[in-house]
């Protein structure tokens, strides 16, 4: 969750400065907490996948914790459903 919350933090600070069609560089949301890496993906599309409950994206091959399931992908990124 910890990712998620700074992800919702960086579209609040970069959603007036940014085109629509611009990617940005969200934290990717997998189960190492040590992970550095990125999704580049649109504003819009972040927001599609984390208004879904318990929907992360995350770089694919990246580590998913005990339960979890790959449901589709974004731009080369996997969307997972983490369990409740």
């Amino acid at each position: 969750m910890r990712f998620r919350e700074a992800n919702q933090r960086l579209l609040d600070a970069v959603e007036d400065h940014v085109q629509e069609a611009q990617r940005v560089p969200f934290i990717c949301e997998c189960a190492d907490d040590d992970c550095l890496g990125t999704v580049n993906v649109l504003p819009s599309e972040w927001e599609a996948v984390a208004a879904k409950p318990n929907h992360f994206l995350m770089e694919a091959g990246h580590q998913h914790s005990e339960g979890e399931e790959v449901m589709g992908s974004l731009r080369g990124y996997e969307i997972a459903r983490k369990p409740e």
